[in-house]
């Protein structure tokens, strides 16, 4: 019997992925004629995402935001070489499947996410993932969510969205599952304290588990 499900973010929870995302979004503003520095590109994409980032970029100079979406998340998926797993991702993986829990992938990146997962040596923890390809709307949307929930017959009173930004939680909320915020040192994303659990280290999920408190 699966004991809790947990439904994990990639990009920034998983995998550190900011260090080439934050320059693609750059190099795609500066294909358009537009100047943002990495610190202001990094602030908005922590603290609410990527695609809202260029939402605001495009809307405060005119712009359609969907040619800078469509360039970035080209350009994003062709930049995973120099991707690596957060610290302790795998650790915290091995000791969840170990302790009879089951885990799955709702991200908004596409078609690199499989790839990534492999060469980080992530992929084979999880029973499903769930990308920008099955269509599902943008977080704090919960579809992506719903559909793994309806899917598996998951249990919401034993089932939590990890992720590393408030769009996250707020994504667990709606779907009105646990929730479990990443939030190692140094991170700007500021905890609505409706969160299940706040983490500074991944390795504190499955011990946090282990000690079976309620979800809520």
């Amino acid at each position: 019997m699966k004991l809790f499900s947990l439904i994990w973010d990639l990009d920034g929870t998983l995998v550190d992925s900011y260090p080439s995302i934050i320059p693609a979004a750059q190099e795609v503003c500066a294909g358009f004629g537009l100047t943002y520095s990495a610190e202001t590109i990094y602030d908005k994409s922590i603290r609410f995402s990527v695609g809202a980032f260029l939402e605001s970029a495009a809307a405060e100079h005119g712009m359609d935001p969907a040619p800078l979406k469509a360039r970035f998340n080209a350009l994003n998926d062709t930049r995973i070489d120099a991707i690596q797993p957060m610290p302790h991702a795998a650790e915290t993986l091995e000791a969840l499947q170990r302790d009879g829990h089951q885990s799955f992938v709702f991200t908004h990146r596409g078609a690199s996410c499989r790839a990534i997962l492999e060469r980080t040596g992530l992929l084979s923890y999880f029973t499903e993932i769930v990308t920008a390809g099955n269509g599902f709307p943008r977080k704090p949307a919960p579809d992506g969510i719903v559909y793994l929930m309806q899917k598996y017959a998951l249990d919401a009173a034993r089932c939590f969205y990890v992720g590393d930004r408030s769009l996250d939680m707020e994504a667990a909320q709606n779907a009105g599952i646990g929730s479990i915020l990443y939030h190692p040192a140094g991170s700007f994303v500021k905890p609505t304290m409706r969160e299940t659990y706040i983490v500074q280290d991944l390795l504190e999920i499955p011990n946090a588990l282990r000690k079976n408190h309620p979800v809520r």
